[in-house]
């Protein structure tokens, strides 16, 4: 089979990443799979089974996003009839918690990763993606993954937030900027699916962490908070495989992003509930009134 489309995807080691790694080998594109935890894993070994590259890469680091690059470049020069197509940022972490329990170390990897890091990967790639661009049958693009939370902060997710809101307009600015050279960018907001990736798996000692930085005054208020609120939450990620993912709505809007012929700036899956919650939470009501629902819809379990 001749290859003609590369794609190069960020956070690969579960969820989404790994699922649209998967599907896309499938469909035959030539993908390249950015692995944080190296590429002797099950989840690397089960990718490379269908015949996607994969590879370490640290989106933190500068070298080591510049070494991805390089490796994707390498490989398609193996494939002349192939140019470079899809970018995907989709490696990102998450911690929830009050504001005032993250540690320092916590809200800058937060932002590190989610936007900085996606500014790293595009910057990389950005001149073989104009290139692409030249020939009007690729029609390449920008695709970064963002979150509900970045259009409707939450109480627990202030530097998670505030990554994927600056993402949002980040993409909103590269989509102007980039237009003229037939290169697209644009956002994906896949909804709800920690139940089907890792991104709580360090939530049980990133809680430790942050009893651990409070000071006393603040561990009498917020240590039973903290051990309770992450305790409920490191449980969803006990029993999560890489691939997880069988959410067909988030794959196929997903997939829509990646082949529309003229894409739009944002695509978002939203379930009945988040549709039902957000649109309420924009009605003009007393802000205690704005709390209350914000409270039922993200339903922590409350420690007084």
């Amino acid at each position: 089979m001749s290859l003609t489309k590369a794609v190069a995807i960020t956070g690969c080691d579960s969820g989404l990443g790994w699922a649209i790694a998967a599907r896309s080998a499938r469909q035959g594109l030539l993908i390249f799979a950015g692995m944080l935890q190296g590429t002797d894993t099950d989840a690397s070994l089960a990718l490379k089974n269908l015949c996607a590259h994969t590879y370490p890469i640290d989106v933190t680091k500068t070298d080591s996003v510049i070494g991805f690059r390089d490796y994707v470049q390498d490989v398609i020069k193996d494939h002349p009839n192939c140019k470079l197509y899809a970018v995907v940022n989709n490696a990102g972490v998450m911690t929830i918690g009050d504001y005032e329990w993250q540690t320092p170390k916590i809200i800058e990897n937060t932002i590190n990763v989610n936007l900085l890091g996606a500014m790293r990967v595009v910057s990389a790639f950005l001149p073989e993606l104009r290139k692409s661009a030249t020939n009007r049958s690729i029609n390449p693009r920008i695709i970064n993954v963002a979150s509900h939370c970045g259009l409707q902060p939450l109480p627990g997710f202030g530097p998670y937030s505030a990554s994927k809101a600056g993402l949002l307009a980040w993409t909103r600015s590269l989509r102007l900027e980039q237009r003229q050279h037939g290169l697209h960018a644009l956002a994906f907001i896949p909804g709800g699916f920690v139940n089907s990736s890792n991104l709580l798996s360090y939530q049980i000692s990133q809680g430790e962490d942050m009893v651990e930085y409070l000071s006393e005054e603040q561990r009498v208020l917020y240590e039973k908070k903290i051990k309770t609120l992450c305790n409920y939450l490191g449980s969803a990620a006990n029993s999560t495989r890489f691939d997880s993912m069988n959410d067909e709505n988030i794959m196929e809007t997903f997939f829509k992003a990646l082949n529309d012929e003229n894409p739009k700036e944002l695509y978002k899956v939203e379930s009945w509930r988040y549709m039902f919650y957000y649109n309420l939470l924009k009605l003009p009501v007393p802000e205690a009134m704005h709390q209350w629902l914000i409270k039922k819809f993200v339903n922590f379990p409350q420690i007084e």
